[in-house]
Parts: structure tokens; C-alpha cells; sequence
């Protein structure tokens, strides 16, 4: 159910993650309302602070579908797997979430809980700073592959290791992330982990049915694929 809807969405020639889509209406609520309340609070002004609460209150119900969505670039991207950057979004949104309701309820009972209400917004954004940098962390890794140094099919190849890969894997480096880094992989007798042959086939295969903890690419297209191992064979 849920490739197909990816799919369907792949063949309109939408093919990128549906969360990101989303993630800039709560996060941006969450910001506007910790400004509308500090500048209402500074200057005394309840129609700033009546407007940090409605912004509060949107970037609540926004972060319901948001979430939703996350789950399913989850499944379909990652094949569910809990990566740790992953497992510190699931566990930031929840706070955030909890944190929400607690503003939402602090607001609705006046203007006496002004600064207590400012300093919910407040950890509301410090939470909403920590998800977007563990959600960069999943599309650019710590180190993410530098397009402009590849030509060719690999530049294509070099932005489905960025969107795909980077979150696991060093694309300039042999060190382990939370698989092992990939520079100079052409260069090997043997995969790492699966210790089949270096080759475009095999690579191909551990795509479709990978080892270990490695969740699947059944979504790219063979274009895709074919860029991505031009691009493996530039590191």
C-alpha cells in the first residue's frame, strides 16, 4: 500500500520524501509563536500574545499529519529501520508534542501565565531546532557527497547518495557511520559486510534484498540505481 503510493507519485514525476513537504508548517508556527509572545510580553500587547496562542495551536495540529508522514518515508526510504537519527526525531516529536498541549492549555487560561507560557514556546523551539537537525542529519549525513566534484550520470548518482544513503554511509571516508563509509569501494576485491564481489550487478542486488540491517531501495528506478554506481565508482 504504501509503494504504491510512492509509486503512483514516482510516475507524475514526484519522486522526493512527502514529510519535508510539511515540516515547515509547525516548525514555522512554533517559531512565530515564540516571537509573537516575547514581543507581546515585552510590550504589553495581549493581540500579539492572542496570536501566539493561534499559532500555537496551528503548529499542534499540523504536527499530526507531519508526523504521519515522517512514518511513511520511514517505511518506504529506510524499510523502518531505527536508525539513530530516527529514533531521535521519534522521541524529540514526542516531546514536542507534549509540549504543544501543555502551551495550548497554559494559554487558554489567560494573560497571569504570560511568562510561563513564553518559556513552554521557548522549549517548544529548542525541540523543533533538535528535529531539523537530526532530520538534516537523515537527508545530508555529517558529511555529505560533494555533487559539484562528479560529472556525468554521476552528478544524478551523487544526489540519490545524498537523499538515500548519506544518513549511513561516508561517501569520503572508510570509517564506519551506521554502515561502513564507501570511499574508494570499486577499488575492493569484496563488499563490506556481504563480502560478494565488487560489482555493478551485485551491488544491484544488495539494493533489492540487502544485508544486515541495510533496508531495501526497491524505489529507485533503474536510471536511478545505474547513477547511483556510476557516482560509487567516482569516490
Amino acid at each position: 500500500m504504501i509503494d504504491s503510493i510512492y509509486q503512483f507519485l514516482a510516475n507524475i514525476g514526484y519522486s522526493h520524501p512527502l514529510h519535508p513537504t510539511l515540516t515547515h508548517v509547525p516548525i514555522g508556527m512554533i517559531i512565530g509563536a515564540f516571537l509573537f509572545a516575547l514581543t507581546g510580553l515585552v510590550f504589553r500587547n495581549s493581540r500579539l500574545a492572542r496570536t501566539a496562542r493561534h499559532c500555537i495551536v496551528l503548529a499542534l495540529i499540523a504536527l499530526v499529519p507531519t508526523a504521519l508522514l515522517g512514518m511513511l518515508d520511514w517505511q518506504h526510504f529506510y524499510g523502518g529501520t531505527l536508525l539513530f537519527p530516527i529514533k531521535m526525531k521519534v522521541v524529540l516529536a514526542a516531546v514536542v508534542l507534549f509540549l504543544l498541549i501543555v502551551a495550548v492549555v497554559f494559554g487558554a487560561m489567560g494573560e497571569r501565565f504570560a511568562r510561563a507560557v513564553l518559556a513552554v514556546y521557548l522549549l517548544c523551539l529548542l525541540g523543533a531546532v533538535g528535529l531539523g537537525y537530526f532530520g538534516g542529519e537523515l537527508v545530508y549525513g555529517t558529511r555529505a557527497p560533494a555533487v559539484t566534484a562528479v560529472q556525468g550520470a554521476a552528478v544524478e548518482g551523487a544526489l540519490v547518495f545524498q537523499q538515500n544513503c548519506s544518513a549511513c554511509h561516508f561517501a569520503d571516508s572508510t570509517a564506519v557511520k551506521i554502515g561502513p563509509g564507501l570511499k574508494g569501494l570499486f577499488q575492493q576485491d569484496k563488499l563490506p559486510i556481504s563480502g560478494r564481489t565488487v560489482s555493478a550487478e551485485n551491488l544491484r542486488q544488495v539494493l533489492k534484498t540487502p544485508v544486515a540491517k541495510m533496508p531495501p531501495f526497491g524505489h529507485l528506478s533503474q536510471q536511478q540505481v545505474a547513477a547511483l554506481i556510476a557516482y560509487l565508482k567516482t569516490l
